[in-house]
């Protein structure tokens, strides 16, 4: 297994970000992103005519490649049903998949729904050799929101931690 790099994840997340920025305001939203260095609640707020606000965290990760899910630290996603509780605020994940290429996701809520796709239950929480949970969905509780360009997937491909290919 590869060692983690934080920096590249960073530039590689930054990039991810800025894709769905451009794809938001394309949209029609406003766009607001941290501008304080640092951890942060999510990656973005979207605001259309001054009236649907949408909290936005993306990750920029291919989905499982012997399965058909994807997912997220389980602290975070936490984390995330908080704030949106506590301000009464629509939030989405959005992972960009080099390998599927596409940008899909959903909100909290509907990531929540209970799924049983080839005997798997979902959501799915697994534990990491260090300890950490994971929770995962399956692809089909996720909307397709876009599709990425190939020159998009293989950038996204050069900053790939993963230590096979996909």
């Amino acid at each position: 297994m590869i060692q983690t790099n934080f920096e590249k994840a960073l530039v590689k997340g930054s990039f991810a970000e800025d894709i769905i920025k451009n794809l938001m305001e394309s949209k029609g939203f406003v766009v607001y992103r941290p501008v304080t260095h640092g951890a942060h609640a999510f990656d973005m707020m979207a605001i259309k005519n001054k009236k649907k606000v949408v909290a936005l965290d993306v990750k920029a990760k291919a989905r499982r490649t012997y399965y058909q899910d994807t997912g997220i630290n389980l602290k975070h996603f936490y984390e995330y049903l908080d704030f949106a509780k506590q301000h009464n605020v629509e939030f989405w994940l959005l992972f960009i998949d080099e390998y599927e290429m596409k940008i899909y996701g959903n909100n909290l809520q509907k990531l929540q729904e209970p799924k049983i796709i080839n005997g798997i239950e979902y959501p799915l929480i697994q534990n990491t050799r260090n300890g950490t949970q994971i929770i995962y969905w399956p692809l089909v509780n996720m909307i397709t929101i876009s599709v990425i360009t190939d020159i998009q997937a293989q950038e996204l491909k050069t900053m790939s931690q993963r230590n096979f290919e996909y």
